[in-house]
């Protein structure tokens, strides 16, 4: 099963991930701050990263994402925010950023967009 790790300091949010991904039979893995999600990147065989843009921690916004690419540079990153600003979206753009979700988001465009990042693999497939 692959494993999706999920940044975001909302509990709220981690959770509807939780059980969304689950739901999408993807295994979730949840940080509630920019250090602990760079530290499982580095540590964990993950699959897909959806990051929050904002996030408390050591390293500003962008920074946060530059991380995570240096880490990871060959995993896809999808950036969530409420509020994306211009000069955020180009830099995420830059960055290789994978997909970019506005809060609130639909549960089927999240789907799609995982379904796009994420082809199954036969081995992925329940029996």
């Amino acid at each position: 099963m692959k494993k999706i790790l999920v940044i975001d300091d909302e509990e709220p949010i981690l959770r509807h991930f939780r059980d969304l991904l689950r739901l999408l039979q993807y295994e979730p893995v949840t940080a509630n701050n920019s250090d602990e999600g760079c530290k499982i990147a580095k540590e964990m065989d993950i699959s897909l990263i959806i990051s929050d843009l904002c996030m408390p921690g050591k390293l500003s916004d962008i920074e946060h994402i530059e991380e995570l690419r240096k880490i990871a540079p060959e995993l896809p990153i999808v950036v969530i925010s409420g509020y994306p600003t211009p000069d955020a979206l180009q830099k995420c753009e830059e960055l290789g950023v994978a997909d970019f979700l506005t809060k609130p988001f639909e549960l089927s465009f999240v789907s799609s967009v995982l379904e796009k990042l994420l082809p199954n693999d036969p081995e992925d497939v329940p029996v």
